[in-house]
């Protein structure tokens, strides 16, 4: 990134803006060279250093040891860093923020934005704090959400030129028609292009996808635990490099001990505070490749999770009857005679073709039954919209009806 200034770019160049300038001066002084000809700088040593102390589990006070047998051996007087706090500090100068967003024990609203300064819960009445103080004196919060801003995360792939050139590729590298290899090929991405062409005529402007899945972080035999991880992916890159562990973007993380469900809603507030802001109004960012400032927009193209997740991202009951999300109300589920379970056997059948071979099938399916009936009807996005019209908004409804309009 301290080489991105250099290199021949085309059209018209502007500076960066302050918040890219910024960043680069900083990197660039931490980056000169301990002395001529050194391949270390002080940016190449803290950031050496806590990769060691991650991947080896290293404690704070080891890490400190460490540290501070290298400056005693710092004949040369080189600009090490002192100790685990400077080190960290640096790093976090160049890095990217994080905030620990209060909220209420039991989950019903976040303590954020003109609620931030309430006592108590406007639902449940539960405290915002705990008795005991900090040792500062600050009050402690009962339970808080770590929230990894999002747009920031987004204008730093356009500070850097190892992923910057990369977020056109979507634009400048179609296929024929037929040829799918990247969810630009898709249906969904070419239909988004036609509804919106404002948003499509700025290659630069950012498809996201958003997955959460939740998982037990210590021993199933400990008190149950679970925590919750949301995850925003970038498609705008190539195949290759979309579904990379460092182009998955954490943005949350729901603590346990309980599963959120429904309330989930509550914890995606800021998302999508940053997901509207950026669809309606967009950002300023710098392209680093271009030489150019622009206007950052970006959308949600696609939630991607298992079954479970998808009834509390959307609401509906993944359980039951009416479990399924394409046949709703037309389900052809039936009870087991034995086991009095739900099943849905066989109820595939109606989504083929009325002429394919399997609904005439009457030894390995349904014993001497056929079936040809037609699928459920898909609704439109109106009658979707007229469904879920007069649900209470997340906000503004007890915890037990909470839903995300």
């Amino acid at each position: 990134m301290v080489r991105d200034d250099f290199g021949t770019h085309s059209g018209a160049q502007n500076e960066p803006n302050d918040e890219a300038n910024h960043f680069y001066e900083q990197l660039k002084e931490a980056s000169h060279p301990f002395y001529k000809g050194s391949m270390h700088s002080k940016l190449s040593v803290t950031v050496r250093l806590l990769s060691i102390k991650l991947d080896y589990s290293i404690s704070q006070e080891s890490m400190n040891s460490i540290i501070g047998l290298m400056n005693e051996l710092n004949l040369n007087k080189l600009d090490l860093p002192k100790d685990f706090y400077t080190t960290k500090k640096l790093v976090s100068k160049l890095g990217l923020s994080s905030e620990m967003i209060h909220c209420c024990e039991k989950g019903c609203m976040l303590f954020y934005k003109e609620d931030a300064n309430l006592e108590h819960c406007k639902f449940c009445n539960q405290p915002h704090y705990k008795e005991v103080r900090h040792s500062k004196g600050r009050k402690v919060p009962v339970k808080f959400l770590h929230y990894l801003p999002l747009i920031p995360r987004l204008k730093r792939l356009y500070t850097s030129m190892s992923s910057a050139p990369h977020m056109r590729w979507h634009y400048e590298n179609k296929r024929p028609p037929g040829i799918l290899c990247h969810p630009s090929d898709g249906e969904a991405w070419k239909h988004f292009d036609s509804v919106y062409p404002n948003f499509a005529s700025e290659p630069r402007n950012i498809r996201l996808g958003l997955s959460i899945n939740g998982f037990t972080p210590f021993s199933i035999s400990a008190t149950p635990y679970l925590c919750w991880p949301v995850f925003v992916t970038p498609y705008n890159l190539p195949p290759e490099l979309c579904m990379t562990s460092q182009y998955i973007f954490l943005t949350c993380i729901i603590s346990g001990p309980r599963n959120p469900k429904v309330l989930i809603d509550v914890y995606l507030q800021p998302l999508i505070d940053e997901l509207n802001l950026l669809w309606h109004e967009g950002v300023e960012a710098y392209d680093v490749s271009m030489k150019q400032n622009f206007g950052l927009c970006a959308t949600l193209m696609w939630t991607i999770n298992d079954f479970s997740a998808y009834g509390m991202m959307s609401r509906w009951s993944t359980a039951g009857k009416l479990a399924c999300p394409c046949c709703m109300e037309d389900t052809k589920v039936f009870t087991l005679k034995h086991g009095g379970k739900n099943s849905w056997f066989d109820c595939h059948h109606r989504f083929l073709p009325m002429q394919y071979e399997f609904r005439r099938n009457t030894s390995h399916f349904m014993k001497n039954k056929t079936d040809f009936e037609e699928p459920p009807p898909i609704l439109s996005r109106e009658e979707i919209w007229d469904r879920v019209r007069n649900l209470p908004k997340v906000t503004e409804s007890p915890p037990g009806y909470l839903v995300m309009v």
